[in-house]
């Protein structure tokens, strides 16, 4: 498993990470702590390990562990499969840091900022303004 840019980062900041984006884009506060709870039981599991060491057989086994605990039934498989889908997200997430970091800027243009103000109001502005 290679996931680019964040694969010389340790599980746990990589987790605060995830969660930091997840309060800006507004998720449900009980929702992150929900994300907190489980991914800091698989960091548990796995140990603090750099994400470029994290392997699929990691997530394997703590689902395989999870599912074999002390509960059965319709909830408890729910449970497994709820922090399964967790443990999936986050991971995706750290994957696709990869192209945000490595976007191609000759696609994106610097907005002219001193067009927006009039001529007059742009005589008047700091340099440092129009930058």
């Amino acid at each position: 498993m290679i996931i680019g840019s964040m694969k010389e980062v340790f599980l746990t900041h990589s987790k605060e990470l995830f969660l930091f984006d997840c309060r800006v884009a507004g998720m449900d506060p009980e929702a992150v702590h929900a994300y907190q709870d489980v991914l800091r039981s698989f960091i548990h599991f796995t140990g603090n390990i750099k994400v470029r060491q994290l392997t699929p057989d990691h997530v394997r086994m703590y689902i395989s562990n999870l599912s074999d605990g002390p509960y059965e039934g319709p909830e408890h498989n729910d449970v497994v499969m709820s922090q399964y889908a967790v443990i999936q997200t986050w991971i995706h997430w750290m994957y696709s840091q990869k192209y945000i970091i490595e976007r191609d800027g000759s696609t994106v243009k610097p907005p002219d900022f001193a067009s927006l103000f009039p001529s007059r109001l742009a005589r008047r502005l700091p340099h440092y303004w129009l930058i």
